[in-house]
């Protein structure tokens, strides 16, 4: 029994030890040459240490082009009720009863994609619900590395000196802005892709010079 529980164990280990071990892209990495992972989470509410993450979508960016072909779209089975969060992602307990588990997500995610550069609208809340996951599921939660389009978005407008409200950070509001197509709301996957077209947009205007570090800075 100690034998199988050590293996296991070690299994599991090795998951998050690989992605550990690979490097991410240099601070001084032209963007056109950095790898990112966009991706979005519905979740059952916004308390990361009690709610749980019901879908996950992800979408790869390869050399500034959306790669759909890698594109995913998990139902995730929770372990709590999504009680009163099906309004807004409209997903119902008894649709993911049968859902994948996190844990088999989670170890595709990191096996597939170390060394990628996260990136997420607001993506403070989705790296603190994917280090919680990983925290239940492993034992231990790997050191992500996040873009922030909002942030991003939010830095961009105060360079152009206008007064930013809440609304206007919006994932909606900054695809109208940049005059990108409208999209479905709480869906993870459609709300991955709109953030990979806001990303490509926001590097566009940054220019061919811009690179990871000025992507971090602007993501404060």
């Amino acid at each position: 029994m100690f034998n199988w529980l050590f293996r296991q164990n070690t299994a599991i280990n090795a998951v998050v030890n690989r992605f550990i071990s690979q490097p991410f892209p240099a601070a001084t990495t032209l963007v056109e040459h950095s790898p990112f992972l966009v991706l979005d989470l519905e979740l059952t509410g916004l308390n990361p240490r009690k709610d749980h993450i019901v879908s996950i979508g992800w979408v790869p960016i390869h050399q500034q082009e959306i790669v759909l072909a890698q594109a995913r779209h998990y139902l995730i089975n929770s372990p709590v009720s999504v009680g009163q969060s099906a309004i807004y992602h409209g997903l119902h307990d008894r649709e993911l009863k049968s859902a994948h588990d996190i844990a088999d997500i989670l170890t595709e995610l990191l096996n597939q994609y170390a060394g990628y550069v996260f990136v997420a609208h607001h993506s403070k809340m989705d790296e603190q619900f994917l280090r919680f996951a990983c925290q239940r599921c492993f034992g231990k939660a790997p050191r992500f590395k996040f873009i922030d389009t909002m942030q991003i978005e939010w830095q961009r407008l105060l360079r152009q000196g206008k007064v930013v409200k809440h609304d206007a950070l919006k994932l909606p509001s900054c695809l109208q802005r940049h005059g990108l197509p409208p999209m479905a709301n709480h869906h993870a996957l459609e709300d991955a892709y709109s953030c990979a077209l806001l990303l490509l947009s926001q590097l566009k205007l940054g220019g061919n010079a811009m690179t990871l570090g000025d992507l971090y800075l602007l993501s404060r």
